[in-house]
């Protein structure tokens, strides 16, 4: 590959005293991001993509002390307007740009990730084909009982020895996805695929990759990585669960763990340390692991001493660490990447610039999840409208239609820069894929007042436990992420949150409280009704419409045939009155200007973002 060390290998058998350094690199959760450039703010974002990556790839690579090799661990083929364009294009006679940006880095092995379903089984294996490199995943099978793709791949690398000498090195990998994507995309995905365990699919094809002898079966491998598309949390295993990093490196022959899906980072010098996991050490049950971040943010590097002990090459010693680009000058394989993208990137801008309708009153989301927010009343009545247009002639249009939405570009794990921020004039293409970034559809789905009440004291639990008559304590909790905080149109309510539970007060519709009784239809997205943030997962007797069409299309519709003069965001939840209490919370450093009420800027945090006090 140009601009990378090709070393010239000589190999010999190993002796018992021979040692060895290994070096393995992860991307992760890169949503397409190619190129450093935010399509939603239309800008250039420095430091953040595949491409700026790349130059610590190339430096890796180009040690010659160390043999490096590089994964990824899926959720790499949507996430922005430059996924949808290729999705919407579908020409699969084409290279996919993010599967030709992986074969010029020349990439040892990919996992899949749950969103590269979003767009149907079809296009991704249309996307796969053109790869020059093996593309594993263990758990998921055809309706059948076949394999979508091989569950594991043997990789034979020559790494130099502390002799000067190459030897041979047998990598297993193993390809690990969230078993919840048959949930989460059951529109797409119903009948055709179905999902395991993670952690009892991996105790099954280890000891097969490990295994050495006469079973054809036996590959042999010295070490196995897990690329494993599920986060770092509960440490005790239960059958598909959607997080399994932990469990899944107690599994005996798992080598090394590579994560992803949850956008953290690992190592983590900041988090708590516990039995199972050790975030300054960067292990799992005592495994090396690695989490880079999202949308290429950081390289996770995993160094491996290993010793040679007359059978096998055995780690002896492992560090795990992040690394983020920096401003350095772009190589020829960067100017080569960026020359591979251009095309697709230049039509996607062309694409979202065209404008869908005008707005005399700027849209941002910089106080989504603490106050009345325009972007999530347009994303709302979008909903509601399409639902009422649905009811027609169905048994249910007599039933009180709400409908539900939560902000997806509102700081948090994205960081100060990770806003909604729309400006007077025009409303283009590229605003409607801010406020509603993902394929999904609406779904249609009964709830009882109790089964709503439940669903708000979910929400309510985003908020931390305040103490009455004290300022300057924190709001939000750093895990809590903004789009598991939905707010329910069509209802008044308010959270107390000095209560540690049963936060939810005065649920009323039509100024009237809600019995546990009382019947409505909710619009919500088909990742939140088919279980998505864990909140519940619909019956089939309960869902009672799906739309064909993506929300992000619906809303653009919706937009084209709204009155645009004096939109303002009108009070559908609040905060109990807390005599002399105020709480801290993370906004954009520009953010002071769309304050409301009670709401004020009091500085800034080490990582950029606006710290704001509220009065509750």
């Amino acid at each position: 590959m140009a601009g990378l060390l090709v070393k010239s290998p000589k190999s010999e058998q190993p002796s018992s005293s021979l040692t060895a350094k290994v070096c393995i690199l992860e991307t992760t959760d890169l949503h397409m991001q190619i190129l450093a450039y935010d399509y939603f703010a239309n800008k250039p974002t420095p430091n953040i993509g595949l491409i700026p990556l790349a130059g610590l790839i190339e430096a890796h690579r180009n040690d010659p002390t160390v043999t490096s090799l590089l994964f990824d661990n899926g959720d790499f083929l949507q996430g922005n307007p430059l996924a949808d364009h290729i999705a919407r294009l579908n020409d699969q006679t084409q290279v996919h740009p993010m599967i030709g940006a992986m074969n010029m880095l020349s990439y040892d092995a990919v996992g899949l990730g749950n969103h590269e379903f979003n767009y149907g089984l079809p296009f991704l294996v249309g996307a796969l084909k053109h790869a020059d490199f093996p593309v594993v995943c263990a758990n998921v099978q055809h309706a059948d009982g076949g394999g979508v793709l091989p569950p594991y791949t043997l990789l034979s690398k020559q790494i130099i020895c502390d002799d000067g000498q190459y030897r041979e090195l047998k990598v297993g990998v193993i390809g690990l996805v969230t078993p919840l994507i048959t949930i989460w995309d059951r529109s797409t995905l119903e009948g055709t695929i179905c999902a395991t365990d993670i952690v009892e699919t991996a105790a099954k094809l280890a000891p097969i990759l490990r295994a050495q002898g006469a079973d054809i079966r036996a590959q042999g491998a010295d070490i196995i990585v897990a690329l494993c598309h599920a986060g770092i949390a509960e440490t005790h295993w239960k059958s598909g669960m959607e997080n399994a990093a932990v469990p899944l490196a107690d599994v005996p022959h798992i080598d090394v763990i590579l994560t992803g899906h949850t956008h953290d980072q690992f190592p983590n010098l900041w988090a708590t340390e516990n039995g199972a996991i050790d975030p300054k050490g960067g292990r799992l049950n005592g495994k090396p692991a690695v989490m880079a971040g999202f949308y290429g943010s950081h390289l996770g590097v995993i160094s491996l001493d290993l010793v040679w002990d007359e059978s096998r090459w055995r780690i002896t010693k492992s560090t795990s660490h992040l690394e983020q680009p920096g401003n350095t000058p772009l190589s020829d394989l960067q100017q080569k990447l960026i020359a591979l993208v251009s095309p697709a990137h230049d039509k996607t801008l062309c694409h979202i610039a065209q404008p869908v309708a005008k707005t005399d009153v700027p849209i941002n989301s910089h106080f989504a999840t603490t106050a009345p927010n325009l972007s999530l009343e347009l994303l709302a009545d979008a909903q509601t409208s399409a639902l009422r247009h649905a009811a027609h002639g169905q048994n249910w249009a007599n039933l009180p239609i709400l409908s539900a939405v939560a902000p997806f570009r509102a700081g948090a794990r994205g960081g100060p820069a990770h806003y909604i921020d729309i400006r007077e004039g025009d409303l283009t293409r590229k605003d409607a894929s801010a406020i509603y970034p993902f394929s999904n559809q609406i779904y249609a789905v009964r709830r009882s007042g109790a089964q709503i009440a439940d669903w708000l004291e979910k929400v309510a639990a985003f908020f931390l436990t305040v103490e009455v008559g004290k300022t300057r304590q924190p709001l939000i909790g750093t895990d809590h992420p903004p789009y598991c905080f939905d707010v329910i149109y069509g209802l008044t309510y308010e959270f107390d949150i000095s209560a540690p539970t049963k936060r939810l007060r005065n649920l009323c519709f039509q100024g009237v409280p809600v019995a546990a009784n009382a019947e409505f239809v909710v619009a919500t997205n088909s990742y939140r009704a088919n279980g998505g943030g864990d909140f519940f997962v619909a019956a089939d007797k309960d869902l009672l419409y799906r739309s064909t069409r993506s929300i992000r299309d619906i809303l653009i519709d919706n937009l084209r045939t709204t009155a645009t003069t004096n939109w303002a965001p009108r009070e559908v939840w609040r905060f109990s009155p807390l005599g002399g209490t105020k709480a801290q919370f993370l906004s954009a450093p520009h953010a002071a200007p769309a304050a409301g009420t009670g709401i004020s800027a009091t500085g800034a945090s080490e990582q950029g973002f606006g710290v704001f006090d509220i009065a509750l």
